[in-house]
């Protein structure tokens, strides 16, 4: 294996990067593949998953960095012993590029089927089963480089984000194709390929047109409801602090308050706004109720809650909604909490996952999803990292949610590309399910997203804002929302059929030239 190789496998990883926020360079995600394709072409299978394994490190290092910051700034580890844990992170996820290599050339070895019929279903499989094993962390999937270019992603409706992940892959291996055999195995089945590939990407376009269109329409015909999203800005460092309790209520009555003259009919705070139990701290409790009626508004907001069980307390990170006749109208608990950050798996050995979670501990997660109800309309509710999973966003909407909250707390991130790769992933939400998204974050980025995946509005990071936008009430259930990820099933199925194939062929093959 040559150096050259391993340039042209990190080379993909580096322009890939560049693909998502912040420098959402979005069209290089249509070509980066084209050298590592390269890399990898004639290589053993094994010499292929370790360039896979080159251009994976590269790519979910740059994209994933922010993991040093979180470790370092609140975890409280050494630089050395932060790198280290990342280094692991992103080895781990380089494995899903590693196997992709290794299936593609393994398959390539046994029979003379073109890599675009196997690598797009083969790139999705992978893609699932990243956000499904332990515990999943489908972050930074292919598709959502996309989340700018609103007619390309619309198809996300039927096949979900994995969609966009496959023609992405589809144009890439038909882009290399064309490059890589016209010069040694004739350049027509090349060139059939791409201009089969050019038409897929040509009615996705079209389709995403129309989609757009067709939804405008319906958005005037629609009700809408004015939310106020309350955006504190309070200090990681000291969000946790029982002396700074006081302050946080003070400053989020006040920024409450100003919104007043709006008369909006849903207030939103960020995850865990109240940094106290709600259900106990009685004396902050009244006074958050007696805001709501002052208001004249439901208000709803993201605290730590907590049940008894027996002589055990089961604690939960939850969203409290309450109304202006002072009741508590509902509360969800998030149900897919965050390994080392919301539970520590590892606590006994790890220790520091409980210098990130703070000093609550271990959280429980929540029984199962269900929505919360206001006189005009029913909406579900997405707490921190919940919105980076389709299935189980899909399951407010498929229960009756007419539209999305995502309350958030990215001041873990700092001033890194997390809290815009965050944000792209939940407009993906609202594309699959066509119901607007309403997102209040402690620290930015707050933002107001329509059914089409549009950003309508936004704030700065690291700001003290009011943000007030129109949501519509959802009125159609999507493809996707009815049947899920049906079209991941179907990827998986052919690429489990395919390897069974290939490697009876390839047996065959073995056997023949035994004779």
């Amino acid at each position: 294996m040559k150096l050259k190789d391993i340039f042209l496998s990190a080379l993909s990883g580096f322009v890939l990067i560049l693909a998502f926020p912040k420098f959402n360079l979005e069209i290089l995600a249509w070509i980066a593949f084209i050298p590592w394709l390269w890399a990898i072409k004639k290589k053993s299978p094994l010499q292929a998953a370790y360039l896979g394994l080159v251009a994976g490190f590269v790519f979910f290092t740059g994209l994933l960095y922010w993991v040093y910051v979180v470790l370092t700034e609140y975890g409280h580890l050494p630089g050395p012993v932060s790198v280290f844990f990342l280094i692991v992170l992103t080895g781990y996820l380089a494995l899903y590029f590693s196997a992709f290599a290794f299936l593609l050339r393994w398959a390539a070895d046994k029979i003379h089927l073109p890599e675009t019929l196997f690598a797009p279903p083969l790139w999705v499989s992978l893609e699932y089963l990243r956000g499904i094993l332990f515990s999943g962390f489908p972050w930074g999937l292919l598709g959502y480089s996309q989340f700018l270019t609103l007619p390309m992603v619309q198809i996300s409706d039927i096949t979900g984000i994995y969609g966009v992940s496959f023609i992405i892959v589809l144009i890439n291996v038909s882009l290399y194709r064309m490059v890589g055999t016209s010069f040694d195995e004739g350049w027509k089945p090349a060139l059939k390929e791409l201009l089969a590939a050019g038409i897929i990407l040509a009615m996705t376009g079209l389709y995403g047109q129309w989609r757009l269109i067709d939804l405008d329409k319906k958005a005037k015909g629609a009700k809408s409801f004015l939310v106020a999203l309350i955006q504190g800005n309070i200090r990681q460092d000291i969000k946790w602090d029982p002396q700074f309790q006081e302050e946080t209520v003070r400053i989020y009555a006040g920024l409450t308050r100003q919104v007043k003259s709006q008369t909006p009919d849903l207030i939103i705070w960020p995850e865990t706004a109240t940094p106290f139990f709600f259900q106990s701290a009685l004396s902050f409790q009244s006074r958050i109720l007696e805001l709501s009626q002052e208001m004249g508004t439901p208000l709803l907001f993201g605290a730590p809650g907590f049940e008894r069980e027996g002589p055990k307390i089961n604690y939960f990170n939850s969203a409290f909604l309450i109304s202006p006749e002072k009741k508590i109208l509902g509360r969800y608990d998030k149900v897919h909490l965050v390994p080392f950050g919301e539970y520590a798996p590892l606590a006994g050995i790890l220790g520091f996952t409980r210098d990130i979670i703070g000093a609550i501990g271990d959280f429980t997660p929540g029984e199962g999803v269900h929505n919360l109800t206001l006189p005009w309309g029913k909406f579900g509710v997405l707490i921190c990292y919940e919105a980076i999973f389709p299935d189980l966003t899909r399951s407010f909407v498929e229960r009756g949610a007419q539209f999305l909250v995502n309350i958030t707390n990215d001041a873990w991130f700092g001033r890194t590309a997390a809290p815009y790769q965050h944000l792209s992933m939940a407009t993906l939400r609202a594309v699959e399910n066509h119901v607007p998204i309403a997102r209040a974050a402690n620290t930015g980025i707050t933002a107001v997203i329509d059914s089409r995946g549009r950003v309508v509005r936004s704030t700065d990071l690291f700001t003290r804002e009011i943000l007030s936008g129109t949501i519509e009430i959802a009125k159609s259930r999507t493809f996707y929302t009815e049947f899920g990820d049906l079209f991941v099933y179907l990827c998986l199925g052919f690429t489990v059929l395919f390897l069974i194939f290939t490697r009876r062929k390839g047996f065959c093959r073995v056997e023949r030239s035994t004779r």
